[in-house]
């Protein structure tokens, strides 16, 4: 049975160091973190939102099966972080690993649990038979470190509080319907980006997490935007820290013209992945007090009002 991690379990834990099965791609590209130090801060701090739950098994070099979840403060959304080892990745007792810390984001008020995982892998079907169900295909590009587009004549601003009405209108003009439905628009003063402006509306925004290791961008543009390779070489041109980390860009299937504009610009394709959820059961119990009209026969000609407690 599934369990938390617990202090007598981190001398196994430098075995799995190089088994992680990624399931998040930020913290996979921007962060690197070190599976060991991901452990202990669950343990450490668990207000920090990580979880770090095991499965006893029956093997010598690997005593249990790993797995981690997060759950950011006051997001409806928990995502899985890895899986370990990978070399085992068949086993059934992934898929409690996986039931467990999914009931623990439930417990903590997330609606549901998200994760990012290679196309037609072995991992995939471990989450699908966990309840995990696709609702989009994506590919991760690794940008070269110059694009030789005019990247002068567009122009590209970090993102201020004032525009959060302007990027989330943007948000719901371009995502199609099933993505809003499993991914809220950016929520301010949380979102890190830049935005690019054509006469005076939104040419498109671009959610950018970075870390040590690298950087992440998520770009929104319309599929009609014109002269995209120049707006696209002006994103580059014009972010921090490029020359420092490397920069990947996570391309969505309905965003085929920016796929195309990597392609010309010389963009590393990575592999194909899915984006999958796992939605979460609420469970709730009310009590409401209703004022219901008595309909007995009484002395009187006032209605009398009674109160009845009805529990759902």
């Amino acid at each position: 049975m599934a369990r938390n991690l617990v202090w007598k379990d981190l001398t196994a834990l430098p075995r799995y160091q190089n088994q992680k099965l990624y399931l998040d791609n930020v913290l996979r590209l921007v962060y690197n973190s070190g599976l060991v130090s991901h452990s202990l801060l669950s343990i450490l701090a668990p207000s920090s939102g990580f979880c770090t739950a095991v499965e006893p098994i029956d093997s010598d070099q690997y005593p249990f099966l790993l797995g981690q979840i997060y759950h950011p403060v006051d997001s409806v959304s928990a995502r899985m972080v890895f899986l370990a080892p990978g070399l085992m990745d068949t086993h059934p007792g992934f898929a409690s690993v996986l039931t467990y810390l999914a009931t623990l984001a439930g417990n903590w008020g997330a609606l549901q649990v998200l994760a990012e995982v290679s196309l037609h892998s072995l991992e995939e079907e471990i989450l699908h038979q966990a309840g995990f169900r696709p609702y989009a295909e994506q590919q991760i590009w690794k940008l070269p470190r110059h694009i030789y587009f005019e990247s002068g004549k567009k122009n590209w601003i970090p993102i201020l509080r004032s525009d959060a009405l302007a990027v989330v209108s943007a948000y719901q003009r371009i995502l199609p319907g099933q993505i809003q439905r499993v991914e809220p628009p950016p929520s301010f003063p949380n979102l890190q980006g830049m935005i690019s402006w054509i006469d005076g509306k939104v040419a498109g925004f671009a959610e950018i997490h970075f870390g040590p290791h690298g950087i992440l961008i998520d770009l929104f543009t319309d599929p009609a935007l014109p002269d995209l390779d120049e707006y696209l070489g002006a994103l580059l041109f014009q972010l921090p820290y490029r020359n420092t980390r490397e920069v990947y860009l996570r391309v969505r299937s309905y965003q085929e013209q920016i796929s195309s504009a990597l392609e010309r610009v010389g963009a590393e394709p990575g592999s194909r992945q899915k984006a999958v959820v796992k939605k979460l059961a609420v469970h709730y119990n009310a009590k409401q007090t209703f004022r219901v009209q008595g309909f007995e026969k009484q002395p009187d000609v006032t209605t009398p009002i009674s109160n009845t407690d009805i529990n759902n």
